[in-house]
């Protein structure tokens, strides 16, 4: 919430200026001192001050001294220049809109508070009460405490602010900003406008302890700064309908040299305190805390940043589940350094560190997490003089890519295996899939800029699907083979799509298709491009130009010119790759996908081909290939009868589905995908995991296996029960 001037502010000096130019005959208030033995509370009286009182006017100044009544009631609107506190005067409470009043005011537009003694002078806002400085004026330098909102007896308002306006300052006043932990009013708050400054102000924003409730905040507006506070953001009670206390920056409001504290929360449904940066605000040089919750993801301290707004040099330390959050931060982040035990969620973004050229250690975890694109893109990039020292081997989560610069340090300090990453930059150049670590290290691959740890880092792409094929007998209309597949990521990817069938000859396969030709076709259903016999290019689309030689160089040229290639530069998204025979002729063909740009920001997922299912040699093949350094963990799925819904005809009433590895072993095997089949690689029951992937079939014939599977290559075989045929779909599921 971003909360601005209050308007009875500008209604009240705007009638006040009226009534001095129209009713000369009534005589003002003037400064005075509160009385030592008043009548009552109440600042409205006069009979509580010395002559000339009650104080209310731009140049009045209220004294308080000795007094029998040290509990005083502002419940309408006043304006004094300055509150004077002598040296020898007693511990006062303010209560700006007591209880039993509400919507009382009191402005401060001179010097400010002045506290002349060493006791503690309290101002409480409450019941939609509000303490406002204005133009330079100030809160005492110490020993004044405010208090916005909260409430003691079930019947008062919770809702009360303190507003700094203008250049005005909280100096070294203690503030507190207490939660709504029911329906009574609205929170406290304190609400810096203008230019004004927090300055040395100790500031806690308490969490609600009951459901429903929300907790204080510190707001920032305009170009307001936090100066030098100490600011703490407390968490929740026990249920997580609650908010937690909150500091936020909006505007080009700025953090300043602050200490802002998250604290984590006590239970497992607790929130923790949040600091959030927005609109174009920056964190400065200010420190940053998210402190850890006792369990879960949700309860630990966090601090976030969106829009444009930036971390300066700001020092960010994350504890236990306390995270830093930069997922929608368009463009990533730069800070000054980052340290702890904590998560650091990057979404697609980048996150640039070391702008304050401290050495600092981490041991938590950076991870692509977060925001619309979580789980793809995000990377970590490391600048300045400091050392960065990553103290475990999974500090880089496996999607989050790595940055670095000459002169600018990561010290490994771990032992191990190494901590896996998707890729690795030196000077903004890309490094090939390997090992790398610094001099001290063992790895193949030696970076200076990995320092004197001896822990190592493997890049990616560590695995990913690649190199897909389905074979399957071709026929026409509805019946030719259609291969789906998803480009994914946040860069193209180039591939060589195949259409083969003379060549299958050779290999021993029957009723080969003797000219396939080649369509592939966007999400849209539009066709992209198209190919019959690849020596001979057709433009159109996206060829623009004569593909033969390229083809012949990538490795993957036909081996008859009857067959059919394109190479295209796919965007991310879902594409088709339709195989037909030219002249409606029928046979066995195989439709392929070969991956030419192998790399971290792009993997192809998602593979399908639909075909009709035979008998013999010409039930439905479907290769792939796990390619990479550590196992892949995916659902196979062979559909027949959910294809009727969608208007195919004749689908396969109750296909069946085997899986085998590169030594053509039996590894895996399904017949109707509620009744797991034990065996090879499959070693429990695993209907509910199938339930829960959400990719379970929605005909209880079809088939399905999870498998986690190492590198190699893998054969999907789809045949009919008791060799039935039909329209059946051969599909392959990245679970990761």
């Amino acid at each position: 919430m971003k909360t601005s001037k209050p308007t009875c502010y500008i209604a009240h000096n705007i009638a006040a200026v009226v009534l001095l130019l129209l009713t000369a005959q009534i005589s003002l208030a003037a400064s005075a001192t509160w009385l030592s033995s008043p009548q009552d509370s109440a600042w409205e009286n006069a009979n509580n001050w010395t002559p000339g009182g009650p104080p209310n006017g731009p140049s009045d100044i209220a004294t308080f001294a000795q007094s029998s009544h040290r509990d005083v009631n502002v419940s309408t609107f006043k304006e004094v220049n300055s509150i004077l506190f002598t040296s020898n005067s007693n511990s006062f409470a303010l209560h700006i809109s007591p209880f039993g009043a509400s919507g009382g005011e009191l402005i401060i537009s001179g010097t400010g508070v002045i506290n002349n003694n060493s006791v503690l002078q309290t101002f409480v806002a409450r019941n939609e009460g509000q303490i406002i400085f204005t133009n330079a004026s100030t809160a005492a330098s110490g020993n004044m405490s405010i208090v916005n909102g909260g409430f003691s007896i079930s019947s008062e308002d919770t809702t009360g602010s303190t507003t700094f306006n203008d250049r005005s300052s909280a100096a070294g006043a203690s503030i507190e900003n207490f939660d709504a932990s029911g329906f009574d009013g609205d929170i406290g708050r304190t609400i810096f406008n203008g230019a004004s400054t927090a300055a040395h102000a100790y500031i806690t924003n308490y969490g609600p302890g009951g459901s429903h409730g929300a907790g204080g905040q510190t707001i920032f507006n305009d170009t307001s700064t936090a100066a030098n506070a100490s600011i703490h953001n407390q968490e929740t009670g026990s249920v997580s309908t609650a908010q937690s206390g909150q500091t936020i920056f909006n505007d080009a409001s700025t953090a300043g040299h602050a200490t802002i504290t998250n604290e984590g929360g006590l239970y497992e449904q607790s929130f923790g305190g949040q600091t959030i940066f927005k609109g174009s605000s920056t964190a400065d040089s200010s420190t940053l805390i998210a402190e850890g919750g006792v369990s879960g993801n949700i309860s630990g301290g966090a601090i976030v940043f969106n829009a444009s707004s930036t971390g300066g040099m700001a020092r960010v330390k994350v504890f236990d589940n306390g995270y830093l959050d930069i997922s929608e931060r368009p463009g990533g982040l730069a800070v000054g350094s980052i340290e702890g035990s904590g998560n650091v969620f990057l979404g697609a973004n980048r996150l640039r560190v070391g702008t304050n050229n401290l050495n600092t250690s981490f041991s938590g975890v950076i991870s692509a997490s977060g925001g619309a694109s979580g789980g793809e893109g995000g990377s970590l990039a490391k600048i300045g003089t400091g050392v960065l020292t990553l103290q475990s081997d999974h500090c880089i989560a496996d999607t989050v890519g790595l940055s670095l610069v000459s002169g600018s340090i990561i010290k490994l300090d771990f032992a191990g295996a190494p901590d896996v990453i998707a890729s690795l930059t030196v000077n903004g150049v890309g490094q090939p899939p390997g090992v790398y670590g610094g001099p001290a290290s063992s790895a193949p691959h030696i970076l200076p800029e990995f320092g004197s740890g001896f822990g190592t880092v493997e890049v990616g792409p560590i695995s990913t699907l690649a190199n897909i094929s389905t074979r399957a007998f071709v026929q026409t209309g509805d019946n030719v083979v259609i291969g789906g597949f998803i480009v994914q990521g946040t860069g193209p990817k180039k591939v060589v799509i195949r259409a083969i069938g003379p060549e299958l000859t050779q290999h021993g396969v029957p009723n080969a298709l003797a000219n396939p030709t080649l369509e592939l076709h966007d999400h849209t259903g539009a066709l992209i491009a198209s190919n019959d016999n690849w020596g001979t290019t057709i433009i159109g689309g996206i060829i623009t130009m004569n593909q033969v030689a390229a083809i012949r160089a990538s490795g993957y040229a036909p081996s008859d010119p009857r067959e059919s290639a394109m190479i295209v530069n796919l965007p991310p998204g879902n594409y088709t790759a339709i195989l037909r025979g030219v002249n409606n002729t029928i046979g066995v063909a195989l439709v392929e996908v070969y991956d030419l740009s192998p790399a971290p920001d792009s993997i192809l997922a998602n593979i399908s081909t639909r075909a009709f299912v035979q008998t013999g040699d010409n039930v439905m093949i479907g290769g792939v290939i796990v390619q990479g350094t550590q196992p892949r963990r995916v659902i196979l799925r062979a559909i027949g009868p959910e294809l009727t819904q969608y208007g195919v005809s004749d689908a396969l009433a109750d296909p069946t589905l085997q899986l085998y590895d590169s030594n053509e072993t039996l590894i895996a095997s399904n017949d109707n995908w509620q009744h797991t089949i034990i065996g090879g690689v499959i070693t429990r029951n695993q209907a509910v995991d199938i339930r829960n992937s959400g990719y379970a079939p929605t005909d209880p014939r079809e088939s399905a296996i999870i498998a986690t599977l190492p590198p190699g290559n893998y054969t999907a075989i789809v045949r009919g029960v008791n060799n039935t045929t039909g329209v059946g779909l051969v599909e392959v599921y990245d679970l990761e």
